[in-house]
Order: structure tokens, then sequence, then C-alpha cells
């Protein structure tokens, strides 16, 4: 069940590997018995991906093979959803899903009126304009435009075709956000990307409305520059400072009472 997000377990440390930016990821609706890594190092015009068998593989650094993309990423907001990896490609607001198994691109779409390039990152800079995230509702993309003055814009994507289903303004200056990430429909916004960050602000698209939150989450190392929510395991993924981070997450559940709507 769905819920809303009400604490953030202590940081457990699985690797120390690869520059200060990264990003790294598991599938996020394959079966549990897929236990695959993801690992992309670096935040602009890397275009080598290494794919892990398993989690311990990753852990040792071993039992890997490597995917060469034909277009160079920007940021570190990839994911990777049911076999494919969706990603910004480099110097330009092109989103991409590239099918993994095939190892070819399925399908590219320019995000209308996004930013890039640095135009409107996250505080930590990096290339970060675009960000693909993956809930329990499905596939979505935070950005932002001049037409919305630099506030993050949450869009829901069609993962098959990635047109734009829906978008929401959610009135938060993107390169005040030190990162963000979508749990049940509901996107939470860091205040910093460095030492002393909370979750200080969510936005709810199931209402359109939003609220400012105190849920402090210990930031290790004192710089991420990713954070996702995988929601076939309940965990937020990070990239701190070279080092590949997860945390649990508390969700509160509203139990209806017979009654009510």
């Amino acid at each position: 069940g769905c819920g809303r997000l009400t604490g953030v377990s202590n940081p457990i440390t699985i690797r120390a590997s690869g520059s200060r930016f990264g990003s790294w990821m598991t599938d996020t609706m394959t079966p549990s018995a897929d236990t695959r890594v993801w690992y992309m190092d670096g935040y602009y015009k890397g275009r080598r991906v290494l794919e892990f068998r398993t989690l311990k593989d990753f852990v040792s650094g071993q039992n890997f093979v490597q995917h060469l993309l034909p277009h160079p990423w920007a940021g570190t907001g990839h994911v990777v959803f049911n076999g494919s990896l969706y990603y910004n490609k480099y110097q330009s607001n092109i989103v991409v899903k590239y099918h993994l198994g095939s190892r070819s691109v399925l399908v590219q779409r320019s995000l209308a009126g996004a930013g890039y390039n640095n135009t409107f990152p996250y505080s930590w800079g990096g290339f970060s304009d675009i960000d693909f995230m993956v809930d329990e509702n499905g596939l979505w993309a935070v950005y932002t435009s001049n037409q919305n003055a630099g506030n993050i814009v949450v869009s829901r994507v069609d993962p098959q075709s990635l047109e734009v289903l829906r978008s929401w303004d959610t009135g938060y200056p993107k390169r005040s956000a030190g990162e963000s990430f979508m749990i049940c429909g509901t996107l939470y916004v860091t205040n910093s990307h460095l030492a002393g960050a909370k979750i200080y602000f969510a936005y709810y698209t199931n209402t359109s409305s939003y609220e400012y939150t105190d849920i402090p989450f210990h930031n290790q190392y004192s710089h991420i520059s990713m954070l996702d929510y995988n929601p076939r395991e309940r965990v937020l993924y990070t990239w701190n400072n070279g080092h590949q981070v997860i945390y649990n997450v508390t969700l509160f559940h509203v139990i209806k009472t017979s009654g009510e709507l």
C-alpha cells in the first residue's frame, strides 16, 4: 500500500567507488529475482553503463557487462524501468529510452520547453536539469522551464512513447533544491545537497497541493548528487561523494474506515 513519507533510516553504505558524482540503480519494476545493478559514473558526456549481475557482484566489482550508449548522458537523473534505461541526452532536452536487452534506442523525444545544459539544475549543478524517477504510479520527469520561472515541474510520462501525459507546477525553485524523488505520487524535495540537508517540501499530485516538511536524513558524506526511490524495494538510492548508499523509508498509511470515501 501507498502512504506518506514520515521517516528515513540511517544510511547504509553499499560501496565506495567512482568519482564524486554519479548514479546507480536497480530496475524499479522487474520481478525480485532480477537483482542486477546498473552503474553510471560521472555527470556528463558519459556513455559507459556497467551492469552487474547481483548486488554482491556490485559490492565486489566483479561479474559485469558494459553498455556503450549511442548518445552521451547529462546529469545523474537516470532510471531503469522495466528493462530500459531512461536518460537525458547531453546538451539537449531530448530524453532517451534505451533498451538494455537489445542494446538499442527504442525512442527519443524532446521534452518541450525543458531547460538543459545547467540552465535549471539542482543546487549542486552537474547538468541535473532533467531528472527521471519511478514510483508506484509509473514514470515521471522532473525539470523546469522559462515558462515556469525556474520552478520545479513534475510530469507523468508515458514509458512507451515518452509523451508527457500531465504536468504540475510545484512552485518550488529548482535551483534551491538539493535533490528530489517521488513516492506514491508525491514529490519530496531536499533543501540542500550538503551536510544538514532535510526533506523540506512535499508536492501532492493527487490534490495539486503542497506543504513544507521537516524530515531529517543523515547526509553522511556531505555531497549528494543523486537521490532516487525504488518502489519495488521501498528504498532510496543515493550517490554521496563517491559512495553508493541506500536508505530505508517509513511510510504512514492512512487506514480508511467504512463509510469514508
